[in-house]
């Protein structure tokens, strides 16, 4: 059997855990684009610019926009213009983060926990340092 590359690796890795994700989204009226979004903005809070958006998630400008479009009229969005910059919108969670909020959080436990079962503590540990030293390396 051939040996796999780390980039070719990576690749696999990504498909079946966006495979994964979607599978575990079908009950729900989300697409796998909706989930990063929704994730992001529950973690890290809302009121982020769509550029905020871009620049954290692996999405280009155009389908973040058609993504927040679709969140918006699913009710789950608003957006505002920034009252210090009025170029700028920003994007706030409406009152049906409450419906959505522990969903969003146990499908990325899940992915997590499907994703490592098997290791121990220490070697997630090492995975997760690895990962950081491989985002470092891409950022310089």
């Amino acid at each position: 059997m051939e040996k796999k590359t780390v980039h070719r690796l990576h690749q696999v890795v990504h498909k079946r855990l966006i495979t994964f994700i979607c599978h575990q989204l079908e009950p729900y009226d989300f697409n796998r684009g909706e989930f990063p979004i929704l994730f992001t903005l529950i973690e890290k809070g809302d009121g982020k610019t769509q550029k905020d958006l871009c620049q954290e998630l692996p999405i280009s400008k155009s389908t973040i926009s058609k993504v927040i479009d679709s969140l918006v009229e699913k009710g789950y969005l608003v957006r505002e213009p920034d009252p210090e910059d009025r170029r700028a919108v920003r994007i706030y969670l409406t009152e049906r983060k409450e419906e959505i909020e522990d969903l969003i959080r146990e499908l990325d436990q899940k992915a997590e926990n499907m994703m490592l079962m098997g290791f121990d503590d220490d070697e997630k540990e090492h995975l997760r340092l690895y990962l950081e030293r491989i985002l470092n390396n891409l950022e310089e």
